[in-house]
């Protein structure tokens, strides 16, 4: 039976090829609905979307034409298309990055020289904004100190003084904004280093190792990032920092000098154990809600300094952000 079945479809394949001499390929051989192989000189119309195959005048084929794709499968091709050539801008700027690496690095120690004098350079600019924030803080209380008196005395603030107030007001919360951006700067540097180390390593494999690539210099003022919570809508930024304030007043030695919509500030420190307190609410630069953080600051003496990084202040730093995320969580429904 399967014998007669193969000849039946061999059939009309050799009536072709016994006939008038052929030109190559001009045997066409396709399959129909139901599975049955085809031989002729011409495919049927019904036949052209699929696949089928031309043969020359030994049988063999020469040519293979696959079916028409639908619509579904001509949007994926685009669509993988398009992801391959991604792939290779990827693959191509990759390539770029790793030339430019190799070209301005001849080890390792070169590149760990650039990411520590990178970062001192972020930390010295963080140092200039402490020092103006010291000197505005002063400059502030001496201006509250001028408001109380008139106030006693049952005066008003001119305008002058008025205005004195406002401009340190805000000149504080620009360097407490230029220290968190600095700080941003400054984790993003390091990452973006570490990641240019751990390449450079896979593209000089064997070569030698940098004994300080992984020290890298502790800061001389705790990170503002470290006690920073983010928000988002006003309504809790609002709440956060109606929270942060009350930590401050309960835990600050120096009286508060200004209350204002988004800052908190008390006075200088100029005992030994003096703990000066700021706490702020300032815009996210990459998204559109804010974070509410606090600075701590002690005497510029050795002793404050040392009090200052000793357990009783960084458990006051430690403890400000937890409070605020209990709060936060006390909030969601």
């Amino acid at each position: 039976m399967v014998t007669s079945r193969r000849l039946t479809v061999l059939a009309p394949l050799l009536a072709l090829l016994l006939a008038a001499p052929t030109q190559a390929g001009s045997i066409k051989k396709w399959v129909d609905e139901n599975g049955v192989t085809h031989y002729g000189t011409v495919v049927p119309p019904q036949y052209k979307d699929r696949a089928h195959s031309e043969l020359n005048e030994r049988g063999i084929e020469v040519k293979r034409h696959e079916r028409a794709k639908t619509a579904e499968e001509i949007e994926r091709d685009k669509a993988l298309a398009a992801l391959r050539a991604e792939q290779q801008k990827l693959l191509e700027a990759q390539q770029a990055r790793d030339r430019i690496l190799l070209s301005l690095y001849r080890n390792e120690d070169d590149l760990v020289m650039a990411r520590d004098g990178k970062i001192a350079q972020i930390d010295g600019q963080i140092r200039l904004n402490y020092s103006e924030i010291r000197r505005l803080k002063a400059r502030l209380s001496e201006f509250q100190a001028v408001a109380a008196k008139a106030e006693r005395a049952g005066k008003t603030l001119t305008n002058k003084q008025r205005a004195n107030l406002d401009s340190t007001q805000r000149s504080i919360e620009q360097s407490y904004a230029i220290i968190l951006g600095k700080e941003d700067e400054k984790r993003s540097t390091l990452a973006r280093y570490d990641t240019d180390l751990q390449r450079f390593r896979k593209l000089r494999r064997g070569g030698a190792r940098s004994e300080n690539a992984d020290r890298i210099a502790a800061s001389e003022f705790p990170e503002l990032v470290d006690t920073a919570v983010r928000c988002t809508s006003n309504a809790e930024c609002s709440r956060l920092f109606a929270t942060a304030q009350d930590y401050a007043r309960r835990h600050t030695t120096t009286p508060i000098d200004l209350v204002a919509d988004r800052i908190l500030v008390t006075a200088p420190p100029r005992e030994l154990r003096d703990i000066s307190i700021t706490v702020s609410r300032l815009p996210n630069r990459d998204d559109d809600g804010e974070r509410i953080f606090m600075d701590v600051q002690c005497t510029q003496f050795t002793e404050g300094r040392e009090f200052c990084r000793g357990p009783e202040v960084t458990a006051i730093r430690q403890g400000f952000k937890t409070e605020l995320k209990r709060s936060q969580t006390a909030a969601v429904p």
